[in-house]
């Protein structure tokens, strides 16, 4: 057994939610996200020959029947799906217990009888948690969170988009959140008893590893990451559906979001190549499979 692991999961988050981030009309927003950026990863990681996480909003399956279809076509192929709330409210953190409760059990409900057994893990909307939420997830058994994403980075750069929009009079569904999570522990450890595995930034300025950064960075700064990466036991990379997504190919025009500029053709080989690495250097399962290894305060 490989004592270095990894886990490469997906926050399949509509279109219509990027339109409430940019504080656009989300009315005629396409299931593209799904169709097309949920396909290729599928293919991608069948391609590479890892199993993935894929954090599913479940409303979306009941939306969208096809949404459904590809949820049950990724448990068939060896994928976990895990809670990523039923409507996906980015400020679950501060509604009340009784709203956090039906976010997490409806989802828990659909998301389940998808899979044929209980849902273990969670992702929070916008990467923000709180004892509440945690509370809920333990009420509920969940095995995992995988929500935090400890960068100083990511967390400035959202702070001056959110002030940019505010100057031209939009607003964005988005929240800050608790500042202190840009300094809280980027290993796996526990919190309100719930295993929370946080998502991989790079030690000192905790540069992220997502694939919005990926994208940007491309595989020639990629290959000048990948030492870094290296020297870490656990890696836990998370993509969202619509990184396989472009402007021109898909037709989604956020101007906001550069990554969007980005031919698909050349984001898929950027992360091929980032995936392939992990393969061959790490032990790559999903979260749920992974969970039972950090038992400990901290697994580095």
């Amino acid at each position: 057994m490989r004592e270095r692991t990894a886990a490469v999961n997906v926050d399949i988050d509509s279109l219509y939610l990027y339109y409430r981030i940019h504080g656009l009309d989300d009315a005629d927003a396409s299931n593209i996200v799904w169709e097309r950026g949920v396909t290729r990863f599928a293919e991608l990681f069948d391609e590479v020959g890892v199993r993935a996480t894929f954090f599913v909003v479940a409303s979306d399956l009941e939306r969208w029947p096809r949404a459904r279809e590809m949820a049950e076509e990724l448990v068939a192929a060896g994928h976990e799906i895990g809670n990523h709330t039923y409507t996906h409210p980015y400020d679950l953190i501060q509604r009340s217990d009784d709203e956090i409760a039906r976010e997490i059990d409806e989802a828990h409900r659909i998301l389940s009888e998808v899979r044929g057994s209980p849902v273990a893990g969670f992702r929070a909307p916008g990467y923000h948690m709180s004892d509440d939420v945690y509370r809920a997830l333990v009420r509920t058994g969940y095995r995992y969170s995988s929500s935090i994403f400890p960068s100083p980075p990511y967390y400035l750069a959202k702070l001056g988009v959110m002030g940019m929009m505010r100057l031209v009079g939009k607003t964005s569904k988005a929240i800050m959140g608790d500042p202190r999570i840009m300094i809280a522990s980027r290993f796996p450890h526990h919190r309100r008893s719930m295993l929370e595995i946080p998502i991989t930034v790079l030690p000192g300025i905790r540069f992220p590893i997502i694939g919005t950064s990926m994208t940007l960075l491309g595989q020639r700064g990629m290959r000048l990451l990948r030492p870094a990466m290296r020297r870490m036991n656990f890696v836990n990379l998370e993509f969202h559906g619509i990184d396989l997504c472009d402007r021109d190919t898909d037709g989604i025009d956020l101007s906001s979001q550069p990554d969007l500029k980005v031919n698909v053709a050349e984001k898929r080989a950027t992360y091929k190549a980032t995936l392939e690495d992990l393969r061959d250097h790490w032990e790559v399962d999903t979260l749920e499979a992974l969970a039972p290894r950090f038992k400990g305060p901290k697994a580095r």
